[in-house]
């Protein structure tokens, strides 16, 4: 079995240590003996978005993320097969935008983003940085990360603090990497991803006794 995983404006998009998520991906998919290909992607290059079974895009500047949505919006379309399609996507940080209606800069003007969900963000004067230890409806485990960010996300005027999750897409402010911070949603979501390819793959145990000592050594310390 083989997965492609496209990694999108991995020179552009890469603040916070975001590219260890494809370093857990690949370091675990190995593990399960599925054969894993990584395609760095950028400007330059023709995204085939019907070849790749993971779209993976992290975080950048404000500037860089201006410049990756004037790009990807000639790909419109194609992203919006390949989401309802039920590829998997995992977006992180102020990527998370660019698949709404729109961003608000502060003088309240628009630029259209590719209009995958129907949210909208606005730009904030003030920067959000934080930790984050939220619930998710799907795990068990809390979500763990770090947010830095200088915009929200809306839905009908409702804030989306943390992120979204529809179909296979996981978009989230959380940051860390979420994968390398959180050992119970690293296993949850490599699983199905292998699962939307084959369910025919055997999936073997996950090694994740140092990422589990290292979730709990954290909520420990943030509790003492």
């Amino acid at each position: 079995m083989k997965l492609v995983i496209g990694h999108l404006y991995y020179d552009l998009m890469n603040l916070y240590g975001e590219n260890g998520n494809i370093k857990v991906l690949e370091y675990q998919l190995k593990k399960q003996g599925i054969d894993v290909s990584i395609k760095k992607l950028s400007l330059d290059d023709k995204i085939d978005f019907s070849n790749l079974d993971l779209i993976y895009m992290g975080c950048g500047t404000e500037n860089n993320r201006d410049i990756v949505l004037k790009d990807l919006l000639k790909y419109k379309k194609e992203i919006k097969k390949a989401f309802n399609d039920n590829k998997f996507f995992l977006i992180t940080g102020n990527a998370l935008p660019l698949f709404g209606k729109y961003i608000m800069d502060l003088d309240n003007h628009k630029t259209n983003a590719l209009g995958i969900f129907d949210f909208y963000c606005k730009m904030e004067r003030n920067r959000i940085v934080k930790e984050a230890n939220i619930s998710c409806t799907f795990l068990k485990d809390n979500l763990l990360g770090f947010i830095n960010k200088s915009d929200n996300i809306y839905q009908n005027d409702r804030l989306i603090e943390y992120g979204i999750y529809k179909n296979n897409f996981y978009g989230t402010y959380l940051l860390g990497p979420i994968l390398a911070r959180n050992p119970e949603f690293m296993e949850y979501f490599i699983t199905n991803l292998i699962n939307n390819k084959s369910e025919k793959q055997k999936i073997m145990p996950f090694n994740k006794t140092l990422d589990e000592e290292a979730y709990l050594d954290y909520i420990a310390f943030k509790n003492s």
